[in-house]
């Protein structure tokens, strides 16, 4: 029964063969089912076709700019900066040529079958090798880096923790060899090799609620962590007595606190001390910052609000500072800012009272 099994087989491979192989001869002029370049489907065209279908469907994907990624973060630049193009002929007659570089067996078989070989062919591309080299060379100093510790950055006048970021050690003689083999792959993006990792120390920001004044807007802000709870207008030092700018931390807050003459030149006329009540300059409350003397406090001179007038400290409306008073504790934060953009000194560095 196997005997005669076979040869029924036979008989029928036999007699199918000639036809199959005539099927075979009669699509040679065409790509195979199933075959694609980069993307682009070309199964049953003749080269001719799959050349003007390939120029128009990859016309798009030819102005995408090359990418070198790591962490989320991508170094890019400019097709015509690498002088990178597609040779949309060769890409063509090489695909041809390797999509019907199949056994005949198999091709035979598979169309009999109608199960095609799926086959994706890179685009073939043409570059300038220097300019790529030179692009990757550019690109080491953004790869490599430092590990940056979490930190609060109020240099644009709004608060926004930072995340850490690990420190990166990357080698030009691996990156270079990974961007070529991506172009000549069809690729765009290259995800860069590491040789080294280093943790930063500080992955979070301890914080809580603190106090952000800038100078340039004339208001202070209340935050907790990176969400703003109030903001009110203030009044900050003139040109002559600046406020302090900086990071600081309060040292003390007083209710209805008594004035205390410090020996300046512009209140050298003034008795030695005030007691709480109408007359006293620090109005209803007093919070005091371990940076140059500087408190801040209530004001019965309403006309300086929102101007640079003071003798360095901060006045607020008396509503206003005692309300912000509730919140207030011994070492909360207090960022002063020149202003928005222009802060006046590096926030992503401790002060150097905490060193």
């Amino acid at each position: 029964m196997l005997l005669l099994g076979a040869a029924v087989l036979f008989v029928l491979l036999a007699g199918l063969f000639p036809f199959l192989l005539a099927a075979d001869a009669s699509a040679f002029s065409r790509f195979p089912e199933g075959v694609s370049v980069c993307g682009v489907k070309v199964g049953g065209f003749t080269e001719e076709e799959a050349l003007a279908k390939c120029k128009k469907e990859l016309a798009q994907a030819a102005a995408v700019p090359l990418g070198l990624k790591i962490d989320g973060e991508v170094c890019s630049i400019a097709p015509a900066d690498i002088g990178l193009n597609i040779d949309y002929a060769k890409t063509v007659d090489e695909a041809y040529a390797r999509a019907w570089n199949v056994n005949i067996f198999e091709r035979m078989m598979r169309r009999f079958l109608d199960k095609p070989k799926a086959m994706d062919l890179p685009p073939v591309v043409t570059y300038n090798e220097q300019q790529v080299r030179a692009f990757v060379q550019g690109a080491m100093g953004s790869i490599n880096c430092s590990p940056r510790n979490a930190y609060l950055d109020v240099s644009t006048g709004n608060a926004v923790i930072v995340p850490p970021r690990d420190g990166r050690k990357a080698d030009f003689k691996q990156v270079l060899p990974e961007t070529e083999k991506a172009l000549d792959g069809g690729k765009r993006v290259v995800d860069v090799p590491l040789v080294k990792r280093t943790p930063p120390k500080i992955k979070d920001v301890a914080i809580g609620k603190f106090i952000l004044v800038n100078q340039g807007a004339h208001t202070l802000s209340l935050y907790d962590r990176d969400k703003l709870l109030a903001q009110y207008p203030v009044c900050v030092g003139s040109p002559q007595w600046p406020t302090v700018i900086g990071e600081w931390a309060v040292v003390k807050a007083e209710k209805n606190p008594t004035w205390y003459n410090r020996g300046s030149t512009w209140a050298e006329n003034m008795p030695a001390s005030l007691p709480p009540g109408p007359g006293n300059p620090l109005g209803t409350r007093a919070i005091t910052i371990n940076g140059g003397g500087v408190l801040i406090h209530g004001t019965a001179y309403t006309w300086s609000i929102g101007r640079s007038v003071s003798h360095g400290c901060i006045r607020m409306y008396m509503s206003h500072v005692e309300q912000l008073f509730e919140h207030v504790y011994i070492g909360m934060p207090v960022y002063i800012i020149k202003a928005a953009g222009n802060p006046g000194f590096d926030c992503s560095k401790p002060p150097f009272w905490k060193d």
